[in-house]
């Protein structure tokens, strides 16, 4: 299964590592490695741009040398727009997805905010990526691994392994079509309440089939459309089923009256 580490090659500015752990956070990543040569752990001024994100802080495997955070991986991709003299493959961003293994921990490398990666640490990994950007400007650090996660959730890399959080799937009154019943139902109040000219005309009848069939309604739409003209008509569901619910007791006493009569 692949699996991605974001790796951050000594950052100067421990605002940037808060801000690239909201962003693991929200792309559903934890494991992030930073290459902090005389630290040990994370400076505190970090967890004051990771809202909501300090677990990914709180996780992150601080390492001295860079071939201890990515020396594990299957693939180690480093982001840089500088063009350096290396024999690793070169790629930009939106192509980066087709180069990646299917198994394994990917290491995403970004480096110093003042000077990006060495050419040592470039070399050491698998493919040089570049987030194509038209201005003579790189991205900050944390934007850049913003829009590297995005690209990468967006071609579908990242849905191989961790991914993207699940969401609960919709209920089936959003998702099913309008039932006949449904659909019979809603002409039936439209016959009730119309008059005029709408009332028992053909051409209404056809044009709302022909409508429903080309809007195909989903039971909660349709459901929606109901009330909405419920309530212009100011009949209101409540009042529709107590008169209905009169009627048929009216009904059924005048049958019941018809009845006593025919024995006599």
């Amino acid at each position: 299964m692949r699996k991605f580490r974001v790796v951050l090659v000594e950052p100067e500015h421990p605002h940037n590592v808060g801000f690239v752990a909201r962003a693991m956070h929200c792309y559903a990543l934890d494991e992030l490695y930073i290459v902090y040569p005389r630290r040990d752990k994370v400076i505190e001024n970090s967890y004051h741009t990771a809202p909501n994100s300090h677990e990914v802080l709180d996780k992150a495997t601080i390492v001295h040398k860079f071939e201890d955070a990515i020396g594990d991986c299957a693939c180690a991709v480093a982001f840089s727009r500088r063009i350096y003299g290396s024999a690793i493959k070169h790629t930009m961003m939106p192509g980066l997805s087709e180069l990646l293994p299917e198994d394994g921990t990917i290491a995403l490398v970004f480096g110093r905010e003042s000077c990006g990666l060495e050419t040592e640490e470039v070399n050491a990994c698998t493919y040089q990526c570049e987030i194509p950007v038209p201005g003579l400007m790189s991205l900050n650090l944390a934007q850049a691994v913003t829009v590297g996660l995005y690209e990468l959730c967006r071609s579908g890399a990242l849905a191989n392994g961790e991914g993207r959080a699940k969401r609960g799937s919709k209920g089936a009154c959003e998702t099913a079509p309008a039932t006949i019943e449904q659909i019979d139902s809603f002409k039936k109040f439209l016959d009730r309440y119309l008059t005029g000219q709408y009332h028992d005309q053909s051409w209404r009848d056809n044009f709302l089939n022909t409508l429903l069939q080309r809007l195909h309604p989903t039971r909660n739409e349709l459901s929606a459309l109901f009330g909405l003209i419920r309530n212009l008509a100011k009949k209101p569901a409540r009042l529709e089923q107590a008169a209905d619910k009169a009627a048929a007791q009216k009904a059924a006493k005048a049958a019941k009256t018809a009845e006593s009569t025919e024995s006599k």
